[in-house]
């Protein structure tokens, strides 16, 4: 895989196929059958098939199928946080001295870069997590603290060189950024230049609301 792919089902893959753990092998089966059936077309029995294991074996892990739901946010964090935080740090180091546009910018084309990556994933598993509430609480609890850590780290940033309004709430442009991130991702042209040109009109538009 290419360092800045962000495929959650390739890199999960590449993960279950080095690791003895079955649960973890049954949840990458399951990724890949809801990503290419939705949630409620797919049975245990094609799972069990996908992970290489007997379909008894799935009920020793998991009692149903929402279980494998209910365990899959948990893993997902454990096993991809690392993958996806790294980038962004990097970012900001590498950035730490440039204006905050920049920053932005470049943060945004690799987060959109993130979303393109896993489409399937955003389609089709992603509505099933968020329309049950205990997986939602999940997502937020595990996920949502770890972004606006990042998104506060910016918008201090942004503040300290009088770029941002001191009075600007991170919280905020991190919903702002996330809505743009799954849009853009989605529906933002297919090429790099596309993605680049919607990144830099978002910027400079929503930078005039969060400047002083």
């Amino acid at each position: 895989m290419r360092e800045n792919n962000y495929d959650i089902q390739e890199f999960l893959q590449d993960y279950a196929e080095t690791s003895p753990d079955k649960e973890i092998r049954i949840i990458n089966a399951a990724i890949n059958a809801f990503s290419e059936k939705g949630f409620e077309a797919t049975r245990t029995k094609e799972i069990a098939q996908r992970a290489g294991i007997a379909e008894g074996t799935i009920f020793r892990y998991f009692p149903t199928k929402d279980a494998i739901l209910e365990r899959m946010v948990p893993l997902l964090v454990r096993v991809m946080l690392p993958k996806i935080s790294g980038p962004i740090d990097k970012i900001i180091s590498e950035h730490s001295q440039e204006p905050v546009e920049r920053i932005l910018f470049a943060i945004l084309t690799d987060r959109v870069q993130m979303a393109r990556d896993n489409g399937r994933f955003i389609k089709s598993v992603l509505p099933e997590l968020i329309h049950r509430a205990p997986l939602l609480n999940q997502l937020q609890q595990s996920i949502l603290p770890v972004i606006e850590q990042y998104v506060s780290k910016v918008v201090d940033y942004g503040k300290s060189r009088g770029e941002m309004d001191e009075h600007l709430d991170p919280h905020l442009v991190m919903m702002q950024l996330l809505g743009f991130i799954i849009s853009c991702g989605m529906f933002g042209g297919e090429s790099e230049a596309d993605i680049a040109q919607t990144v830099n009109a978002f910027i400079h538009y929503t930078m005039k609301g969060w400047s002083k």
